[in-house]
């Protein structure tokens, strides 16, 4: 008789005598007062399932299991119909005067100069960071 080591059989994978994936070895289950092992195995479906120790029929790369073991399917979530979002109303243009033309087309002002904080030097906008940078003091502000 042969015996593996549980850190061996701790991740192999588990399948029926017909070759169907069962689920993966999580851990070994030892039944307090009866004496029986048995793999934690959790299944395909993500759901844990306990097969006793003597239900495996070989194990070496992998565990093949002496009879087929059906596996709980996890109940489907109820079925949610999509619903497309409203249609966005488009935002309205500013009225001429209360902003100027030049600030409104300018995203976030990134056009306009900046002083450095550190040192007061003009900033230089790097549209590839989408950042200020300041060349003095050689970081980003």
């Amino acid at each position: 008789m042969s015996s593996v080591p549980r850190g061996k059989l701790i991740g192999m994978q588990v399948y029926n005598p017909d070759g169907s994936l069962v689920g993966t070895v999580s851990d070994i289950e030892l039944a307090i007062g009866g004496g029986e092992i048995s793999l934690q195995v959790m299944s395909r479906y993500n759901v844990p399932e306990r097969v006793p120790w003597s239900m495996v029929a070989a194990a070496g790369d992998i565990i093949i299991l002496k009879e087929k073991i059906e596996l709980k399917q996890p109940e489907a979530p109820a079925a949610t119909t999509y619903i497309p979002p409203a249609a966005q109303p488009t935002p309205q243009q500013p009225r001429p005067g209360i902003f100027s033309s030049v600030t409104s087309r300018l995203p976030l002002g990134r056009k306009e100069k900046a002083a450095c904080p550190t040192c007061g030097k003009e900033l230089t906008w790097i549209e590839q960071y989408q950042r200020w940078y300041c060349y003095n003091c050689g970081k980003y502000a």
